[in-house]
């Protein structure tokens, strides 16, 4: 089992490719998520960040197409 600073370099990591993630992008690491979640790979409190990372993106993307970009 990782210990929690590598865990917290992981998070860190994924939120930074989330936020220059397209929409096709975040539907497959949602997936992987799933899965890793599902294994235990992933922790349910690194889980609930990266939520919140792909909440935040998601509504990025949809602004963007509101506003023509």
């Amino acid at each position: 089992m990782r210990n929690r600073a590598e865990a917290n370099a992981d998070v860190e990591a994924r939120i930074a490719q989330i936020e220059q993630m397209t929409l096709d992008q975040i539907a497959t690491f949602q997936g992987r998520m799933l899965s890793d979640i599902t294994t235990g790979r992933i922790a349910p409190r690194e889980a609930s960040a990266l939520d919140r990372a792909l909440r935040k993106r998601l509504k990025v993307i949809e602004q963007g197409l509101r506003e023509g970009g």
